[in-house]
């Protein structure tokens, strides 16, 4: 096992969630032709916080932090319903972002923020923006910011409504045909309690 893994902090969309939002994506993969590569529907998240590569031995102080931070945090509802891209004019992502919800997202991204550095983690580096990963350009390709436009424009987004009710720590491992992720540790919110699920895959 190596001496780090590579982690982040998400909370996971239920299955009528993540069903309304892979439909969605396969209706945008329709349009969009070659040169994204599409964030399978089994792997959607929404990341409150990216550790990337983390010493072994720290990992248990940060999911007590987490749920610390969880304990503190009521759960609540939050609704998808903006899509738009990452990178200027030469964008490389396309996300969908929560109309509904943002602000208690940020709330409980601050917490957990907060619970990391009492836990001796370094500070996040730049803003929270929610968001969950649609697609990207694959290396190599060039997408124009105005192609991509396009393609938001012509989309009828559903309205696609979930229960934030918890946190989970996850582990990336990265390989040639994509991510396999690991969840770690559930901590359900305002409940206080750990719901270790090491044995689930993504």
């Amino acid at each position: 096992m190596s001496a780090t893994q590579r982690l982040f902090i998400a909370t996971a969309l239920p299955p009528e969630a993540r069903e309304a939002v892979g439909r969605l994506a396969a209706e945008l993969r329709s349009r969009a032709g070659a040169g994204l590569r599409w964030t399978p529907v089994g792997n959607l998240h929404l990341t409150l916080r990216f550790l990337g590569e983390t010493p072994v031995e720290k990992i248990d102080g940060i999911a007590a932090a987490i749920g610390e931070a969880a304990a503190d945090a009521a759960a609540f509802d939050a609704g998808f319903g903006r899509l738009g891209t990452f990178g200027g004019r030469r964008p490389r992502v396309l996300w969908l972002a929560p109309s509904e919800g943002a602000a208690e997202l940020g709330a409980l991204a601050g917490r957990i923020d907060e619970a990391l550095s009492e836990a001796g983690m370094p500070a996040r580096e730049g803003a929270f923006r929610p968001h969950l990963t649609l697609a990207r350009v694959r290396r190599g390709e060039q997408r124009t910011a105005a192609a991509l436009a396009e393609l938001i424009a012509g989309a009828e987004i559903p309205r696609i409504r979930c229960a934030v009710s918890g946190v989970e720590l996850v582990r990336s491992e990265l390989g040639a045909d994509g991510a396999r992720y690991t969840v770690l540790g559930s901590f359900g919110l305002a409940a206080g309690s750990t719901l270790s699920r090491p044995g689930r895959t993504g």
